[in-house]
């Protein structure tokens, strides 16, 4: 029985048991001879799928002795994460510094800060390598906190938060490069869980998404259909259905400036991370390459323009009533184009719908930005491609 039956103790046992709908308006618009099914992870209490690494990472963070009652949580995060992260911190008694690209919504801020956490920002169109880079930037104020030698007071923390903010506003990199390599021994009052590399990333969707999904769908899907920002949870599904039914179909869905479709065609790392280059749509894509991806379980990775994917979030809406994000519409957008160029027929399709449209009603749902960002508001436009 899902957990939304029971009596919760606290907010974080109402992670998972995400609801999945069927899509007919859709598959009628734009008429798809298949079953379309999407996972509605904004179900989450956090609102995204990224609720579920969250729990994960702490949990195990303090089965393995990695931190302390009281200490700081620190992650680099298009938002989702570091949402989920908040809550679970909330509930069992840590901080949180959420590092934040500039192109993130300001509903994430907002919500971030609400749940108690202190926000910093960064460059979006800087390398990986770059001091000013939110990877970067989450190390060193690990390391400034690890410096303090115990655990932190909350006017310790406003103040490297405020420090390292004026030096990124600043350009100063020198000082921030010194953080970073700085020659300090870790304590338990800092902690990076890094989604990136963090090996209950991909767990949590096989041992949580996956079985879920399995029992919803009676063990009956063709084609699951899911974005690639970590790449966590695509693997985690992944991981599972390629041990309980190894014919279910894996797409990947990356927008145009990420490298993950142009290493699934061959395209070393190093040369990929060339082509790399910004894009609006948030929460996934890379300019890197995660250890918690692994491109081998994924049979195909299908490209998508920014404005193909906030037009279908957007018509998405109007159709079905789904309030969804960007990455959503991008999922979606690739679906209805893989099927119908594959001339695909009665096949049994699930999309992973990962965070809600609330964290974007300032940007793309709202015409003046779409605008002001030179992309189309007229979405039947953008989509008539898809209609024929």
């Amino acid at each position: 029985m899902s957990n939304r039956y029971l009596v919760a103790n606290s907010i974080l046992d109402l992670i998972g048991w995400t609801p999945i709908i069927k899509l007919s308006r859709i598959s009628r618009a734009f008429n798809v001879h298949n079953e379309i099914y999407a996972k509605l992870e904004y179900y989450n209490p956090g609102g995204s799928v990224k609720d579920r690494i969250g729990l994960y990472m702490i949990k195990n963070a303090e089965k393995e002795g990695l931190i302390e009652n009281g200490a700081v949580i620190i992650e680099p995060t298009s938002g989702n994460t570091g949402i989920g992260l908040a809550l679970v911190a909330m509930i069992r008694g840590y901080r949180l510094i959420a590092v934040m690209p500039t192109k993130m919504s300001l509903e994430k801020e907002c919500v971030l800060k609400a749940l108690g956490a202190w926000i910093v920002r960064t460059p979006t169109a800087v390398s990986p390598e770059n001091p000013l880079s939110y990877y970067n930037v989450a190390v060193a104020i690990r390391n400034l906190i690890w410096s303090l030698r115990n655990k932190p007071h909350e006017f310790q923390i406003r103040e490297i938060v405020s420090t390292i903010q004026k030096w990124i506003d600043n350009g100063d990199t020198s000082n921030l490069e010194k953080a970073i390599r700085m020659n300090v021994d870790p304590t338990p009052y800092a902690y990076i869980p890094n989604q990136y590399a963090n090996r209950y990333n991909p767990i949590a969707h096989e041992e949580m998404t996956a079985r879920e999904i399995w029992r919803q769908m009676d063990g009956r899907v063709d084609y699951i259909f899911a974005g690639m920002g970590t790449g966590g949870t695509i693997t985690g599904i992944a991981r599972f259905f390629r041990k309980i039914m190894a014919n279910t179909k894996i797409i990947g869905v990356d927008p145009e400036g990420s490298i993950y479709n142009l290493i699934k065609r061959g395209i070393p790392v190093d040369k990929a991370k060339q082509f790399a280059r910004p894009y609006k749509v948030e929460g996934i894509g890379e300019d890197i390459l995660p250890e918690t991806i692994d491109l081998e379980l994924i049979d195909e990775v299908i490209k998508v323009r920014d404005n193909e994917a906030f037009s279908m979030a957007r018509y998405l809406a109007r159709v079905e009533g789904v309030l969804a994000g960007g990455s959503s519409g991008a999922v979606l957008y690739a679906t209805i184009k893989y099927l119908k160029e594959k001339k695909l027929r009665g096949k049994r399709v699930l999309v992973i719908f990962p965070d809600t449209g609330r964290n974007y009603l300032t940007k793309f749902y709202n015409d003046d930005w779409m605008k002001k960002n030179g992309f189309t508001v007229n979405d039947e436009e953008v989509l008539s491609s898809l209609m024929r």
